[in-house]
């Protein structure tokens, strides 16, 4: 077996080698097979999320090489850099480091939400470091931009397009405004802690943002982690059929509860919450939601999801739990368009 992929390997590589020249009409052709062109753009249709993220790495290796580059051609071009080093002339004239306080320090410890065991006299001192180097780091590029427009450099490197992702909701749990201009879809499982913690973040965007939102639910249960997952997603989805509004609650219910999951607690919350409870328990058990349970897993995978959870928002892809003020920022934007 291990000989036989080898030498696949070789006759690829043998096959890529050959017809280095390409003419001017075979450019975004990436091969021809028995009369049919397959173009870069086919390569890319299946696995859009992970070459767009390949491209902002590369973009972002090439950003910084080329920072590095502008700061010495510019420094080059100043007479007084003359018989010193780069960082020399950097320490003399360009950068005023101020003293990181204590109160700064302090803050910048707070809002990491590092726990009080865990902070000491070390700790603090490599946080000073780290707010003096970001200070630094600010003060040259303060220099390189200003440096940028007095000589008029022209930069052509540009970021790697953002893909947008059609998500087909047509039959998920949704809430929020109806003509809502921001649709937050999220992929989830209700035995992750992280969702639970995301299904927070995201009751605070409905109170700040009100109808301007439309937040969407779809199942990505992590069975093979999360072994009552599946079934969780199929109750939630029998609570649906008795109403959208049934749904969150039963949704709400099954988050409050995450760490103890069983399908008899499931049937339980239904009688608790005032489902048809015989109607389902006949769900539950029959396993007929198990379809649509998995037709969501399958879309999730053919977006690019790995993990919980997961968004998009307007088809912009976004992975895990992030902080509110990070999907504020996202949803900001959207509105802004």
């Amino acid at each position: 077996m291990w000989r036989n992929k080898l030498l696949w390997a070789i006759g690829l590589t043998a096959v890529v080698s050959f017809g280095q020249v390409v003419s001017a009409a075979d450019k975004g052709v990436a091969a021809k097979v028995l009369g049919e062109e397959i173009k870069y753009s086919d390569l890319e249709k299946g696995n859009r999320l992970e070459i767009y993220q390949a491209k902002k790495k590369l973009h972002e290796l090439q950003n910084a090489e080329l920072r590095e580059m502008l700061i010495d051609k510019l420094i080059a071009a100043d007479p007084r850099s003359k018989g010193i080093t780069v960082d020399q002339y950097i320490s003399q004239f360009v950068i005023n480091p101020v003293a990181v306080s204590n109160e700064q320090v302090d803050t910048f410890i707070k809002n990491r939400r590092i726990p009080q065991d865990k902070i000491n006299t070390n700790l603090k001192e490599q946080a000073r470091r780290y707010l003096m180097q970001l200070q630094v780091g600010e003060q040259i590029d303060q220099w390189l931009e200003a440096q940028v427009k007095k000589h008029k450099v022209t930069i052509n490197l540009q970021e790697p397009l953002e893909p947008r992702f059609d998500v087909d909701i047509s039959d998920a749990a949704v809430r929020g405004g109806k003509n809502a201009k921001v649709t937050i879809v999220e992929f989830s499982d209700f035995e992750c802690p992280y969702c639970q913690k995301a299904n927070d973040t995201l009751y605070m965007l409905d109170s700040i943002y009100g109808d301007k939102i439309k937040i969407v639910y779809k199942h990505f249960p992590l069975s093979s982690i999360h072994p009552q997952a599946q079934k969780a997603g199929e109750a939630s989805a029998c609570a649906q059929e008795q109403g959208m509004e049934k749904f969150w609650i039963f949704h709400d219910k099954l988050f409050d509860n995450y760490r103890s999951l069983s399908v008899g607690r499931m049937k339980d919350f239904a009688k608790e919450l005032s489902l048809d409870s015989e109607k389902f328990n006949e769900c539950l058990t029959s396993g007929k939601m198990a379809n649509k349970i998995a037709r969501d897993l399958q879309q999730g995978l053919e977006l690019g999801v790995e993990s919980t959870p997961a968004f998009f928002i307007n088809g912009r892809f976004v992975r895990g739990a992030l902080p509110l003020e990070n999907f504020r920022e996202l949803i900001d934007q959207e509105l802004a368009q």
